[in-house]
């Protein structure tokens, strides 16, 4: 699950961007911003899952921030501490509503209950255009997604390896992001694939099919906690 979070308060991105970070089932923050301007520049640019966001900020508020967006993609839980917003707010139709300082409790009941409502599983299959066709490939069978200039090669847990005339940016975006994790800027990686990590070269995932894949040391908190 790709989090935004929108808050004009130093101190409160701190404090949850950690509670989103305690988390193992695969939430993990791809954006931070601190005006509904840079918010909505944000979202345009990470198409996050959820958006953690903060009411009353300067140049803007939450509910403004989310007049851009009148199809909404993303799930938002409101982070505020003014309780007198909440009328307002129900009729932006938010997840949860929550008050700052926000409860690690409450914080994961609803992220918890979010997980619940989201479809886990994403799309069952995808669709790869080559020069030679088409192919079919199911989600689950794909082990990584490896760059190639404009292209990608998808390798899969049959030993095929599929070349795409879409670059590693798209299959990013199409892949189920609580499933997959781009662990290097030439590679995506299928977290259930992953076998083992070890230190050499600066950082390597072993994947299910003996392959290997190196790690870029900016990924490895995102990794040890989307593995923890």
């Amino acid at each position: 699950m790709k989090v935004v979070i929108i808050d004009d308060e130093p101190g409160a991105l701190t404090a949850l961007r950690a509670l989103v970070e305690r988390r193992a089932n695969g939430a993990h923050v791809v954006g931070e911003a601190r005006t509904a301007l840079e918010g909505i520049k944000v979202i345009q640019k990470e198409k996050p899952d959820l958006v953690l966001l903060d009411i009353e900020m300067p140049h803007g508020s939450g509910f403004d921030l989310l007049e851009a967006f009148p199809e909404r993609t993303f799930h938002v839980i409101y982070t505020t501490a003014h309780e007198e917003h909440a009328v307002h707010a129900a009729h932006t139709h938010p997840f949860d509503y929550l008050l700052k300082p926000v409860d690690p409790d409450d914080f994961n009941r609803a992220m918890d209950q979010l997980a619940a409502a989201r479809p886990h599983d994403g799309p069952k299959r995808i669709e790869i255009s080559s020069m030679h066709g088409k192919v079919f490939l199911n989600v689950a069978d794909i082990v990584r997604v490896e760059a190639d200039g404009g292209y990608s090669t998808l390798h899969t847990v049959h030993g095929e390896k599929h070349v795409a005339s879409k670059n590693i940016g798209h299959f990013e975006e199409l892949l189920p992001g609580d499933r997959f994790f781009r662990c290097h800027h030439s590679h995506l990686v299928q977290l259930a694939m992953v076998k083992a990590y070890h230190n050499e070269d600066g950082g390597m995932l072993r994947l299910h099919d003996g392959s290997s894949v190196p790690l870029a040391s900016r990924k490895h908190a995102e990794f040890e906690g989307r593995m923890g």
